[in-house]
């Protein structure tokens, strides 16, 4: 059985949509843990109604403590030998969970990682698509470099024993939790599933976390920074990939701030500083990806030239 675990805060508006997705799977064992995480809206009456209709739906309901503390009431809660993820506002394709645990089966992997899209198709993918089957090491490099969006959590099937085996694995109560999981979650198992295969389309909401800026956005440097000081005992290949991602989110943050006027030169001074040590690095590094060498050598000229970037 697979549990699919939902996390949900005021999302009364994508929220049918998404739970419907679920009950259309072509794969049937599984459960819905929904985590009404204090939604001030309509959410409640519409996971109520799923729970009430089919038996596979069981909500849970707690006060307001943010996504990681939601994702984590589910995977405590979880009964299946699997477990998944998926967002109030996205959807998944009828044979998501299908594809995902017929990969499962042939793979012998622990984690099997399917391709999410930014939008709904008019029509769904067809076929299993190929795969790759790699060790942890080789799959979190891929990730770091961003050559294949590893990241999220969603559209992928997670053994339990990947939360279960002692220490227990949960998400982090921060912003880019997903970023700050994925690399720990890889590193308990011998070997990943990579398909091509489309499983999971996320929605682009004007409103979420990642189109406005807030503070929270900051957490992403100490996210990478984390990222950082764990990889330097890891492997010298590791390091380094993971000296990228912390460049690219530096870089990322440094724009953020500047195309919404935030005046905070502390952060803005702490993400010059990575940029500045690493730059070379980018440009040096074959595995870097072109846009963060791009970004490395437009903050040559500084701060003039980055703000037009702010443009685009």
């Amino acid at each position: 059985m697979i549990s699919v675990i939902v996390p949900v805060y005021n999302g009364e508006g994508l929220l049918p949509q998404a739970l419907e997705s679920l009950r259309r799977q072509t794969y049937t064992d599984f459960e819905v843990i929904i985590v009404n995480d204090g939604s001030t809206d309509g959410s409640e009456i519409i996971c109520r109604d799923f729970a009430e209709s089919d038996s596979r739906f069981k909500l849970i309901n707690q006060a307001n403590a943010g996504v990681s503390t939601a994702r984590n009431r589910g995977i405590e809660a979880a009964g299946g030998e699997w477990i998944a993820f998926m967002d109030a506002d996205d959807v998944m394709p009828p044979d998501a969970l299908e594809v995902l645990t017929i990969h499962a089966s042939k793979s012998g992997a622990d984690i099997i990682a399917g391709k999410y899209v930014r939008k709904v198709p008019k029509a769904n993918p067809r076929g299993i698509g190929h795969s790759m089957t790699i060790n942890a090491d080789a799959a979190i490099l891929i990730g770091l470099y961003q050559k294949i969006m590893l990241n999220s959590p969603c559209g992928v099937l997670y053994h339990k024993s990947v939360f279960m085996n002692d220490p227990k694995l949960f998400f982090r109560n921060c912003r880019y939790e997903d970023l700050d999981f994925f690399y720990q979650a890889f590193e308990r198992v011998e070997k990943i599933c990579i398909t091509d295969r489309v499983v999971y389309y996320y929605r682009d909401t004007p409103g979420s976390f990642i189109n406005k800026w807030s503070e929270a956005r900051l957490d992403a440097l100490d996210v990478t920074d984390r990222i950082v000081e764990h990889m330097k005992t890891r492997s010298p290949a590791l390091y380094k990939a993971a000296l990228d991602r912390r460049f690219s989110a530096h870089f990322n943050i440094l724009i953020e701030m500047l195309r919404n006027g935030i005046d905070n030169p502390q952060q803005k001074e702490r993400c010059l500083k990575v940029i500045k040590e690493q730059r070379l690095n980018e440009l040096n590094d074959g595995k870097v990806r072109l846009k963060n060498k791009l970004g490395a050598l437009i903050s040559y000229p500084g701060i003039p030239v980055i703000k037009l970037l702010c443009k685009f």
